[in-house]
Parts: structure tokens; C-alpha cells; sequence
């Protein structure tokens, strides 16, 4: 790591940049996402701060090999504070520069006195079309404050604007799933420099873990882990490549299958656990909303660790269709409840979708995401209220935060085939739970066949009403070939 950087960063932990290890101190960002990172460059608000922060940002400025530059621009309001001192540190590294900020209000009186040019409206160096200007501010979401600057800057003059430097690129998508610094830089021409960027700030954490060692290192373990998960969901395509693919693994076979204990008895559940737990085929078991309304999940989760620790599925049929918010509080429950996966139908839109992901991924749940379902009548192209591409969005937006498994429907292998090739297409080495057997009229073998090596084969009332469920469970088992 370039030494500024890392000193930036050590200054910055002791300055107001936090990661932190519970969700209860998480922030909330300007989009309403929930954060578990977080920097305000205002508390960099006195002359010692203030001036390790201009240090950073010249450093950035003369790395980023743009030559001929005229002027410092603050954008309002926190790179106001920023372009007085950025340009001292460069003029102490030889490259001396002018300075200026934009009023709220044009000036009337001093040296504005009976001016009608810029004077009235620039504090600082008063900038002359044609010059090369270096933009300066704080940090970069969806970008608004940038483009008003902008055109601010535009309606003063023809501008050379070539570079914008911020301190911290959170390399975070917007909420339609764009890179929003590479959309800014597309549509300008400007370049974004930061100063450090969330993969250096994981970088450094790597360092200090190493440093400390595994005895020492439990809460910098924890921070990495934090903001990992928080950049597979929320992170650009190259923050999602350094953080890496997520590594869980729900059930210790390629293929099994899963009981769905939809059931509305504490007792017949018991049963078919006990009859079933000793099969090498079954995977786990699908828990849905009657068993845990009725009874307590908790005490369901008992029961069942009586005869098996196999994994338990929660399927809140349909769980992530709120708001985002709720999802901390639902992964929360599930966590204390001693649920391990998750099954999301996320129909809310794409911010519920990520915000219900991370949070189950940061109580350390693990996640299956579905999008079509088995009865006729959901997807348009059937009849129902979904779209058949915001369906498959659900799964996409999943396969990028990701995500390998995925329940599909499983009595319509070409909507699995067309799934299968989307997911792989985003880097997901696919696991399908297909429900839709025996009463929904599908074919376990069919699906299988489309869902490849990796499936798992959900069936409910082929085994829980069956007069032997265990001799039922050992059938289906049989099917999967």
C-alpha cells in the first residue's frame, strides 16, 4: 500500500472512521442504506486534522499524474474547508496552485462594489475560461452534489474539469445497480480520484490482523467479515471480485432431498424428523409459518434438534416483500431463534432485496434467494403480476451479492434451464431447491435433469402424508439418480 495511504488510514481510525462490530451501531446513509462503516470527514475540524486530510488529498492530486492545474475548486459545502489548505500542502511539494469556493449569495459590497463579474460570486482566486480545474470534496454516493457543482462551474466559464478528488470511494452501486463514480466519469469526462477506497481500508484491516495475530485479532476479524458481506451486496464489480464469492455451504451433499414440514402438529413434525433424520438423502428441513406461528420457532427449532442436526430452512413463504429496515430485525429473530438458512422471495424491489441479503448474511444466516414460483398465474407471461424479467432480476441482483443458491420451480424445467444460464452468467456456480412435485404435477427427475449436478428436491405432502413417511423419504431419495 502506497505509504500516504496507509497513513491516511491509520489517521482516519483515530479520527472518525468507524467499522463496527455490532449492526446495533450501524449508520444510516443518505440512500437509507444501513452501514456498517462509516467516515465523516467533518471531524477532521481542527488544525491538526484538518491538515493531515489537505496532506492526503495533495498527495492524491500530484498521484494521479494530471499536469497544468490551475485551480482548486471546493464544492459546497464540506470541500469548501478543503481547497485553501490542499493547495499550501502542494505549493510545499513545489506545485503552486490558485484556490476558490462558490457564495450561497453573489456579494454586493468590498470588493465586489460595483462589479457584475465573478467577484461577486467566488471566494478565492476568481477563475478564467480556459484553465484547468481540480475539483475537491468529500465523498461520492450517488453524486448530485457533483453534477450541481458542475453546472455551477459551468455557468461561470469553459472549464477545463478534468479531475475530482474525493477522500473515500465506498465503491458502492446506486440503487439501480450502477457504479455510480464510473457512470459520473462516463457521462463527464471528469476523473475520480480518491484518497483510499473501501478495498484499501480492507487491505489495511489484512495488514493488522496479520499483525496481530489470530489470539489478538478477533474484532479486526470481525470488521473484515462486516464490511466484506456489506461490499458483495452493496459493492461495484471490482469491489465484489476483491471481496470474493461467498462461501456457504447449506447442505453436505450435491443432491438431496428436503421435506418441507408444513405442518400445522408440533407432534407430526417430531415424527417426521425422527423417521427421516437417518436417511443419507434427506438434506435438512424446510420450516414454513404455521409450525412457527403456532408454536414458537424456538421450540420448533428444539424439537427438531432432538433427532437431527441437519440444516433447518426457514421459509416465511414469503419472507423480504417489506421495506428494507425490517430485514435486520427478521435475520435477528431467525438467528436467536437457532434457524441456519433463509428463504428470500424479495418482490419488494431491489433495495429490500440487498438489505434483507446483507442483514441474514451479517447474523451469519445462510441464504436462498427464489423469484418464480410453481403455481400458475404469478409471472405475466402467465397470467400474474410479476414480470418475468423482474423475476429473474431477483435472481441476478442475488448472483452478484454472491448467492449460489436458489430455489426455482421445480414443475417448469425450462424456467430452471433459463435460470441456470442467467446466475451462471453472473459467476454463480448454481444450487437449485425446487419445490412442485407430486401435487403441482412436476417431475423430480425432469428438474433435476435441468438444475445439473447441485439440486435438492423439495417435497411436502409426498412424504408427511404419506402412511409411511420414512418408506416415502426413501423413495424420493431413490429418484434423484
Amino acid at each position: 500500500m502506497i505509504d500516504y495511504k496507509r497513513k491516511f488510514i491509520e489517521f482516519a481510525f483515530a479520527n472518525g472512521l468507524r467499522i463496527f462490530e455490532s449492526s446495533s451501531d450501524d449508520k444510516t446513509l443518505k440512500n437509507k442504506r444501513s452501514s456498517p462503516w462509516f467516515l465523516n470527514v467533518g471531524d477532521f475540524n481542527d488544525g491538526e486534522t484538518l491538515l493531515r486530510l489537505s496532506e492526503a488529498y495533495a498527495e492524491t492530486i500530484m498521484a494521479s499524474g494530471v499536469e497544468n492545474i490551475d485551480l482548486l475548486y471546493g464544492i459546497p459545502e464540506k470541500g469548501v474547508s478543503l481547497a485553501g489548505p490542499t493547495a499550501t500542502e502542494m505549493a510545499r511539494k513545489g506545485r503552486n496552485v490558485g484556490w476558490f469556493f462558490t457564495r450561497k449569495l453573489p456579494k454586493s459590497h468590498g470588493e465586489a462594489t460595483g462589479k457584475t463579474d465573478l467577484t461577486k460570486v467566488v471566494v478565492g482566486k476568481v477563475p478564467k475560461s480556459g484553465q484547468s480545474i481540480v475539483q475537491l470534496d468529500d465523498a461520492f454516493t450517488a453524486g448530485d452534489a457533483k453534477y450541481a457543482a458542475r453546472q455551477e462551474l459551468q455557468a461561470l466559464g469553459d472549464f477545463n474539469l478534468r479531475l475530482l478528488v474525493i477522500a473515500l470511494d465506498r465503491q458502492e452501486v446506486t440503487i439501480e445497480g450502477k457504479d455510480a463514480i464510473a457512470e459520473y466519469e462516463k457521462k463527464t469526462g471528469t476523473r475520480v480520484a480518491s484518497v483510499v477506497t473501501a478495498v484499501d481500508i480492507i487491505d489495511y484491516l489484512k495488514e493488522e490482523q496479520s499483525r496481530c495475530g489470530p489470539s489478538n485479532g478477533a474484532g479486526v476479524k470481525t470488521r473484515i467479515e462486516r464490511l466484506s458481506n456489506y461490499l458483495r451486496v452493496y459493492g461495484t464489480e471490482s469491489a465484489r471480485k476483491y471481496v470474493g464469492r461467498l462461501e456457504q455451504k447449506i447442505i453436505g451433499r450435491d443432491r438431496s432431498v428436503i421435506p418441507a414440514c408444513d405442518l400445522d402438529s408440533l407432534e407430526q413434525f417430531e415424527s417426521l424428523v425422527k423417521q427421516t433424520a437417518d436417511i443419507d438423502g434427506i438434506g435438512g428441513y424446510k420450516i414454513g409459518f404455521e409450525l412457527g406461528l403456532s408454536f414458537g420457532l424456538p421450540e420448533v427449532v428444539r424439537v427438531a434438534r432432538r433427532h437431527t442436526d441437519k440444516p433447518l430452512i426457514y421459509d416465511h413463504q414469503k419472507a423480504g416483500t417489506d421495506i428494507p429496515d425490517t430485514g435486520r430485525n427478521f435475520a435477528r429473530v431467525m438467528k436467536k431463534a437457532g434457524i441456519d438458512t433463509v428463504i428470500l422471495f424479495p418482490q419488494a424491489g431491489p433495495e429490500t432485496e440487498r438489505a434483507w441479503i446483507y442483514q441474514a448474511l451479517d447474523q451469519g444466516l445462510k441464504v436462498i434467494v427464489g423469484g418464480r414460483m410453481t403455481h400458475p398465474a404469478y409471472a405475466v407471461s402467465e397470467g400474474g403480476f410479476i414480470t418475468d424479467e423482474g423475476a429473474l432480476e431477483m435472481y441476478r441482483i442475488a448472483a452478484r451479492a454472491g448467492i449460489n443458491d436458489f430455489v426455482v420451480p421445480g414443475n417448469k424445467p425450462e424456467v430452471i434451464k433459463h435460470i441456470r444460464e442467467l446466475v451462471e452468467a453472473e459467476g454463480a456456480r448454481p444450487i437449485f431447491y425446487a419445490p412442485g412435485f407430486i401435487a403441482q404435477g412436476g417431475n423430480i427427475n425432469d428438474a433435476a435433469k435441468e438444475a445439473g449436478e447441485r439440486f435438492h428436491g423439495i417435497v411436502g405432502r409426498g412424504i408427511y402424508s404419506a402412511a409411511d413417511m420414512k418408506r416415502a423419504a426413501i423413495e424420493h431419495t431413490a429418484q434423484l439418480g
